[in-house]
């Protein structure tokens, strides 16, 4: 039993990756080539707005790391659980009498320690190494049928997230393919439009929106989970990320983004000369013009900005076309 109490702690402790699909052995090869072509730069990202090329490679490479474990670990799982089984069916009072002891100080250490702690921890394993020895033992005659599979992601909204906010700059809509005017037609300025499609899969669409007057794009979840921020070339607009429609206009300056890292705080520069603050219940404060000379190495804390190295702010904001500003 410690054995396959290690083998599950060796499996937690597998990279993590937004990617919550299972690649098989085939795929990992695929996902490593592709990894390598990108740092080689002889491929580079279709969604420039989520990943640069090392974050788009070192994703595929933990990917591709993070199944080998979970596979390996499935396999040792099903050996040590089959194993085990035939010990048991034994039926010797001594074996099934430890065991018994094992899981009662391993439960009344995880009620003692409370939730989230390393005796809780291992308790969730003991119950998860049951499960799997049932399965196990049931299809012991059929070692091919897969087992439990642990979580993909730590994170699974990440994936969803990514979905929802992937872009690509499009020369003209499909044919047959609906376009969201942004703001409507008739109600715009006359400036020029950009025609975006943003998502993937089912939750795609393609909008088609007045351009500002910087050179930056770029699109992002807010941190409600509930509105995207998109700013096509300096012009901002909030859209309801399920119905997508325009919320509100924020500006025809927008000179980049930053998120912080838990995804709670979201700063608007406008122009380098004022700065915008948006939490989980919304718009926190603008400020009116502060700068003349643009802003320089901006941090987030709690809901302050302060001037110090930007190293430590969260990316996956930037731009998708144009040029690259360093705030």
């Amino acid at each position: 039993m410690h054995e396959a109490l290690d083998v599950l702690q060796r499996a937690e402790r597998a990279p993590d990756s937004p990617v919550n699909t299972f690649m098989t052995g085939e795929m990992r090869r695929k996902y490593r080539r592709a990894a390598r072509r990108l740092r080689r730069h002889e491929t580079h990202p279709r969604y420039r707005n989520l990943h640069s090329a090392e974050e788009l490679a070192g994703i595929y490479e933990r990917t591709a790391q993070r199944d080998e474990m979970i596979e390996q670990g499935l396999r040792d799982l099903q050996r040590i659980t089959l194993a085990l089984g035939r010990v048991i069916e034994e039926n010797d009072p001594e074996v099934g009498n430890a065991i018994g002891t094992f899981i009662d100080e391993a439960a009344r250490s995880a009620e003692e320690d409370g939730p989230g702690s390393e005796a809780a921890q291992r308790y969730w394993r003991l119950q998860f190494l049951g499960s799997f020895g049932q399965q196990a033992h049931d299809h012991r005659r059929r070692p091919r049928l897969p087992g439990p599979m642990p979580p993909l992601s730590r994170d699974p909204s990440t994936m969803a997230r990514l979905e929802l906010t992937a872009a690509e700059i499009l020369d003209s809509p499909p044919p047959g393919e609906a376009v969201i005017a942004i703001p409507p037609e008739g109600s715009d300025s006359g400036r020029e439009r950009a025609y975006i499609r943003i998502g993937l899969g089912e939750a795609s669409w393609i909008g088609s929106f007045e351009i500002g007057y910087t050179k930056i794009g770029s699109i992002s979840m807010m941190p409600d989970n509930k509105h995207l921020f998109v700013s096509a070339k300096g012009a901002g607009y909030i859209i309801d990320a399920t119905s997508h429609t325009l919320v509100e206009q924020v500006g025809t300056h927008v000179a980049f983004v930053r998120m912080d890292a838990p995804r709670t705080l979201f700063l608007v520069d406008h122009n380098g000369m004022s700065l915008e603050l948006f939490g989980k219940s919304g718009r926190l404060w603008k400020t009116e013009t502060i700068s003349s000379g643009g802003f320089r190495e901006i941090s987030l804390e709690d809901t302050e900005y302060r001037r110090r190295s930007a190293a430590g702010v969260a990316g996956g904001v930037g731009p998708f076309f144009g040029e690259t500003g360093d705030g």
